[in-house]
């Protein structure tokens, strides 16, 4: 059963009265929304514009046949998530990805790519692959993240407008700075990230209070973390967001309502996460999917209640002594682990009212 936001009163008579007037179409189809950190996916040929692939050539062991190894390797993982949107991150550059999807077991399978260079300093972007029933209703913006004075800059939010049976999604893909220097040293540059998104989330319901957005990303904060929960305002507890109180303007006059955040059903176990820190033996939960309100209600674009995973086959499983944790592919301690990421993807169903003109033209 889809979730549904109780509204006012004035637009419930509205879609009422629309309802009597113009039957709409009611078909609907379903759909796969991923993210995936992609670990480090570099080529191996050098780009002197970008000092971050060092350590991503031949003369560091990694060479042509370790690169094709770990697109084979991914592709495989991308082809079980049976997904038809994935966000990604840890990408050097358009090339990667395109060399991802032209991977013989994704080659047939006609995806997309939205992708802008960013301007962090290991050189790592953003992207959005995407492919039918998608497509993308304008170009990509990467909205920069101010982390003040003297910092290095980082990835920013890649923000892609996207449409599907007719129906507009936003999507916002997200690599939050790091916790380099200790989880509460680091905190404020993830605030500042938290409200970059947040801001633009307010542009898009300042235009539109029921607009369709998916926020999606390696947060390098868990759900319950500040970033998150209170510079963001995703929260845990669905009924505070569809609650017609969280749908009306602040006393300010401004619409700023809360997100939901069903992510946190990912830490509902004592050894579950998408990430496993293993200096501290423990699981995180920083890939995370968040909506706006418009995606709980039965109209556009909404989610699918319960359908959000983290998903985690045995194959992209470590052994038992390794904690069952992402199998990663990188050098360590001297031996190469050529596993597929360091971090679980993540995904959900959503489900898409065909728009009437969309309907008619599958008619």
């Amino acid at each position: 059963m889809q979730m549904t936001i109780t509204t006012s009163l004035l637009f419930l008579g509205s879609l009422l009265l629309s309802t009597f007037v113009d039957e709409p179409d009611r078909r609907a189809q379903q759909a796969t929304v991923s993210f995936w950190n992609l670990e480090n996916l570099f080529d191996f040929e050098d780009d002197p514009e970008n000092p971050g692939d060092d350590e991503f050539l031949p003369e560091m062991e990694w060479d042509e046949a370790r690169y094709l190894r770990k697109l084979d390797h991914l592709a495989r993982a991308v082809d079980s998530l049976d997904t038809q949107l994935l966000a990604v991150c840890e990408v050097e550059n358009r090339r990667v990805l395109e060399d991802l999807v032209s991977q013989p077991i994704l080659a047939e399978q006609g995806w997309l790519i939205a992708h802008l260079d960013s301007p962090d300093r290991r050189g790592i972007d953003l992207a959005l692959l995407y492919r039918a029933p998608f497509s993308m209703a304008g170009p990509p913006v990467l909205h920069p993240i101010d982390l003040g004075s003297g910092a290095s800059p980082t990835r920013g939010v890649l923000e892609v407008p996207m449409m599907a049976g007719g129906q507009p999604l936003w999507v916002l893909v997200n690599h939050w700075p790091s916790r380099y220097g200790g989880a509460e040293k680091s905190a404020p540059r993830r605030a500042a990230a938290a409200q970059t998104v947040r801001q633009i989330v307010d542009q898009r319901l300042a235009v539109e209070t029921h607009s369709d957005i998916l926020i999606v990303g390696d947060l390098n904060d868990d759900p319950w973390d500040d970033s998150v929960r209170r510079e963001l305002n995703a929260v845990r507890e669905l009924r505070s967001v569809v609650h017609p109180a969280n749908l009306q303007p602040g006393r300010d006059g401004k619409y700023s309502p809360r997100l939901w955040n069903p992510s946190w059903s990912f830490a509902a176990g004592s050894d579950t996460g998408t990430y496993y820190y293993w200096n501290d033996w423990s699981w995180n939960c920083f890939d995370q999917v968040i909506v706006s309100p418009g995606m709980l209600d039965d109209t556009g674009i909404s989610l699918v209640s319960g359908s959000i995973e983290v998903h985690c086959p045995e194959f992209l499983r470590d052994s038992q002594k390794n904690a069952f944790r992402p199998a990663r592919f990188r050098k360590f301690r001297g031996n190469w682990e050529e596993g597929y990421s360091d971090h679980f993807p993540v995904k959900a169903r959503i489900r898409i009212e065909i728009a009437t003109t969309e309907a008619k033209k599958d008619g």
